[in-house]
């Protein structure tokens, strides 16, 4: 589902920045994508859009992943 409203640039860049720490740590644990998603209770398609920094995805799955 789109966001309602556009997105500043320092909130992608936000994002992008969290996105891609999620990545780094998930990779430096060896860990694969789906053992991540089924431990957040989510998809492996959310996942790959939450390391590339969607706006689009919820702050709670977010914090799921985290």
């Amino acid at each position: 589902m789109p966001t309602p409203h556009n997105v500043s640039h320092a909130v992608r860049r936000s994002l992008k920045k969290l996105g891609s720490d999620i990545k780094t740590a998930r990779l430096r644990r060896a860990l694969p994508a789906s053992v991540v998603a089924a431990r957040a209770f989510t998809s492996r398609p959310t996942l790959q859009r939450i390391e590339a920094g969607d706006p689009g995805v919820g702050v709670g799955i977010y914090a799921a992943v985290l």
